[in-house]
């Protein structure tokens, strides 16, 4: 397994260096770190396959589809096209899913649903 940027600051997960699986694994987990610390977004380093063979980049597609399994928005950093911005929602957005909203709504022990 490659080694991680050692220069990376909190919520950004440097995925350079490493096979698509384990940029998977990494994300997987550094995605759930956060939640679980309430951070509303995390900067992911995906790069821009540059080093790729045939320039094409490999993380970047397969942790964009990732964060689609996880339902997350990753857009592009304005900044730098290496590296994906996820909203992971936290504090400032309470936002919920149709299948949230659909399961809360067939619970009959909630008396008022505001939304």
């Amino acid at each position: 397994m490659a080694t991680l940027s050692q220069d990376s600051q909190p919520g950004e997960i440097d995925l350079h260096g490493l096979y698509v699986k384990e940029a998977i694994e990494r994300t997987d987990s550094a995605i759930q770190d956060a939640k679980r610390r309430g951070d509303t977004e995390c900067h992911l380093i995906v790069g821009k396959g540059l080093h790729s063979s045939g320039g094409i980049a490999k993380i970047k597609p397969a942790i964009e589809e990732l964060m689609q399994k996880h339902h997350l928005v990753a857009e592009l950093d304005p900044n730098n096209a290496g590296v994906l911005l996820v909203q992971l929602g936290g504090h400032r957005d309470r936002a919920i899913g149709p299948d949230e909203i659909a399961r809360r709504l067939n619970r009959e022990d909630e008396g008022c649903i505001v939304m």
